[in-house]
């Protein structure tokens, strides 16, 4: 997702959170209650609390509206996303400020 249209796509109602339940592919492990038949490292079914960011969707060639794209959001995934976006931020500030100094020592000879 373009991260810088989400509150216009929010504000159009176009974006929306939700939140819902995942299914997760969890395995038994040596102190859980098994039920009979089951053994350590088994595959059961976990419900998980998920966040949903669904956002409209138009069909381009007829403007029919299509199922919403969902994608399933983690606050850590967000904050490392934000964190690169920061470290990007950082990075391009460093080589502007250092391009300043060599147009001010140009502007010198």
């Amino acid at each position: 997702m373009n991260w810088s249209k989400y509150s216009a796509l929010k504000s159009g109602s176009k974006a929306s959170m939700s939140e819902g339940v995942k299914k997760e592919a969890v395995k038994y492990v040596k102190d859980d209650n098994m039920p009979e038949g089951k053994k350590v490292g088994d595959v059961k079914e976990a419900e998980v609390k998920a966040v949903y960011l669904s956002q409209k969707r138009w069909d381009a060639d007829s403007g029919d509206a299509m199922d919403d794209d969902k994608m399933v959001l983690s606050l850590a995934a967000l904050e490392a996303e934000k964190g690169r976006y920061d470290a990007q931020i950082a990075d391009l500030q460093a080589q502007s400020d250092g391009l300043k100094a060599v147009i001010a020592d140009f502007k010198k000879v």
